[in-house]
């Protein structure tokens, strides 16, 4: 019998998913604490689209190297002393594909997630939607319960639940959305809490007893959880997640943004943690270099821009950001898992990171990145909450490796996580 060329690879897929080694498997064994965790952006997101529809996924939207890490950097992730990695996947592909490349997709995240299970480490898998195709953007159908594309994602959810569930694994778990950009007026954070609910239960049909992570609106920050109602997830086995990266000023110093209000991150670099351990007038002059620097800026463009860059980062720096600003923010984390009888152990760090200055990236200098990084991770330790850092590979100037495409970990990320590794 002839078998078609596209149903022979998904058996071949299918196969050489299943014979992976799941946690039983030789090798260590990952435990299912999820306290030390890192994010993985690289292998199951921003897919390949069809080069002539931009709208269209290519049916193997994860294949090739660029969405394979190497077996020596999972190890170092592993010896580093992280128990697990959160997983992002991109929910496009899956909504959009149907037939052998759609079973294909499941087997692909079956063997990625069984792969760290056979490294020793426990898989939070996160739904993890963006701005590639405009139909599978969350700011374009997360806004009511009852859009055709929000049933499609509540209706993959659960069918993904069952899948990962099938792996009979306390080291496996759920977070169904990241940082839904939806949840800024009480309206709108009403019906967050509607469809909060409805992912939960599309979980919970697939997969009764798996852990669960839940996040608030306004982007999954802090103030986004702390208008989530947690009653109705009384009982199920949840974590409640948010995600930290204040002040974004230097969080996201050199990256380039097409917003309008982060227009001027690009030029910033070498702003300081706390904000006022370095002389203010270093910090403008680098800024002023930074913008005499950038090409093909005319000269009435450029006097302008040195002008707002400067003004921008003399506000940041009035706002003397310290460890006592951390410090209030998570306590109002926790004093919202008090008023509703929840675990500060159940409290997931789900994103915190902050650009450095390596390789093509102009950042934060190391000795404040490293307090920064320090000061979160402990703050978020002495009251009980897990974290999770962003990210382990890829480009933007938040990664954990040493370098672009190295299998090392940066020393000093590493240090400041309290970590020790290779």
């Amino acid at each position: 019998m002839t078998i078609r060329p596209v149903l022979r690879a998904l058996l071949l897929l299918l196969a050489a998913a299943t014979a992976l080694p799941g946690p039983a498997a030789g090798g260590p064994q990952p435990q299912a604490a999820f306290r030390r965790g890192v994010g993985v952006h690289s292998m199951l997101n921003w897919a390949q689209v069809e080069p002539a529809d931009r709208t269209r996924y290519r049916s193997a939207p994860f294949d090739g190297p660029a969405y394979d890490l190497p077996d020596a950097l999972i190890a170092n992730v592993r010896e580093a002393g992280f128990d697990f990695v959160r997983l992002t996947v991109d929910p496009g592909p899956f909504l959009q594909l149907s037939g052998a490349p759609r079973e294909a997709l499941d087997a692909k995240l079956l063997g990625t997630v069984r792969r760290f299970l056979g490294a020793g480490l426990a898989v939070l898998v996160n739904l993890h939607a963006n701005s590639q195709v405009p139909r599978y953007d969350a700011v374009n159908w997360l806004h009511a319960t009852d859009t055709p594309v929000f049933r499609e994602y509540l209706a993959f959810v659960e069918r993904t639940a069952r899948l990962l569930a099938g792996l009979n694994s306390p080291a496996v778990a759920f977070e169904p959305i990241n940082e839904p950009p939806y949840g800024y007026d009480a309206a709108s954070v009403k019906r967050w809490q509607a469809m909060a609910e409805g992912l939960h239960a599309a979980v919970r049909r697939g997969a009764p007893d798996m852990l669960v992570v839940l996040t608030g609106a306004r982007g999954g920050n802090r103030h986004g959880l702390l208008s989530l109602d947690p009653t109705p997830f009384r009982g199920s086995r949840v974590r409640y997640s948010f995600h930290y990266y204040e002040p974004y000023t230097f969080t996201h110093q050199g990256v380039a943004s097409k917003e309008p209000s982060a227009a001027l991150w690009r030029y910033v670099s070498d702003l300081p943690y706390p904000s006022a351990s370095m002389p203010a007038a270093f910090v403008l002059e680098t800024v002023r270099a930074n913008v005499e620097s950038e090409p093909g800026l005319d000269p009435l463009t450029r006097q302008r821009t040195v002008s707002a860059a400067r003004a921008f980062v003399s506000a940041a720096l009035a706002e003397g950001f310290d460890r006592r600003r951390i410090e209030a923010a998570f306590d109002e984390v926790a004093a919202w898992a008090a008023r509703h009888g929840v675990d500060k152990r159940q409290i997931l760090l789900g994103e915190f990171g902050a650009c450095r200055t390596y390789g093509r990236y102009r950042a934060a200098d190391p000795i404040s990145r490293e307090a920064w990084l320090r000061d979160v991770r402990e703050e978020a330790e002495r009251r009980g909450f897990a974290w999770s850092v962003w990210e382990l590979s890829g480009y933007g100037g938040m990664a954990l490796v040493s370098e672009d495409g190295a299998s090392t970990l940066d020393r000093p990320s590493l240090r400041a996580l309290g970590l020790y590794g290779p």
